[in-house]
């Protein structure tokens, strides 16, 4: 970087990439690699357009490897996200599959803010990792229910902010996620108050997000 970049938002950048380059939870390495760089393809609708309707889409694999309907997923959470509904979220996931999508989901929250901050500070973007063998885990967590989210999260006796839970069906990328939010926004309590780790008070950083 060309301006000085805390070692914390470092570290939490790296293991984002490395883990990139594993397979997931649900999808395979070459998969998410493929999920990542098609976050980075996608472009906003031009103003007035309708979203495309998700019932329309195939399912077939293209040449990348993602079907159209997977793209469509990647290009709502990373440009049109005030969209998502629950009807929307619901008919997705019963084509994808919930871990599908939720590992989709928190590829692109990890990724989407390294690459902002790599454009905004002039930096060129992270190649992408070249993908290692191995097959997804394909394990659902203990502890899961249904309580008000789009899908399943932790219920057993959570304590703390929802955004810590938001990605529970998928671990290790939900660990990678918080590491994310704690070096470039709350730091490592996200439940206090008054946050004395950044120039702006907590009220302030909370208005700009």
């Amino acid at each position: 970087f060309p301006r000085p970049v805390n070692p914390p938002i470092l570290s939490a950048f790296e293991a984002v990439w490395n883990g990139l380059a594993v397979a997931g939870t649900w999808w395979t390495a070459t998969e998410r690699v493929a999920i990542v760089a098609a976050t980075r393809r996608a472009l906003p609708l031009p103003l007035g357009e309708a979203a495309p309707d998700t019932a329309g889409l195939s399912d077939a694999i293209g040449p990348d490897g993602l079907s159209p309907l997977t793209h469509e997923v990647v290009r709502r959470l990373a440009y049109d996200a005030g969209r998502i509904t629950r009807e929307w979220a619901t008919a997705v996931i019963e084509r994808m599959g919930l871990g599908y999508y939720v590992e989709t989901v928190a590829l692109v929250v990890q990724t989407v803010p390294i690459d902002l901050l790599c454009d905004l500070l002039a930096r060129p973007r992270q190649d992408l990792p070249v993908p290692r063998t191995g097959e997804p885990s394909r394990v659902v967590p203990d502890g899961l229910g249904q309580e008000g989210a789009f899908v399943p999260w932790a219920v057993d006796g959570w304590l703390g902010p929802n955004v810590a839970r938001a990605l529970s069906f998928v671990p290790e990328d939900n660990s990678r996620h918080m590491g994310i939010v704690r070096s470039m926004y709350s730091g490592q309590h996200f439940e206090e108050m008054v946050w004395r780790h950044r120039a702006l008070s907590r009220p302030q950083v909370e208005l700009v997000a």
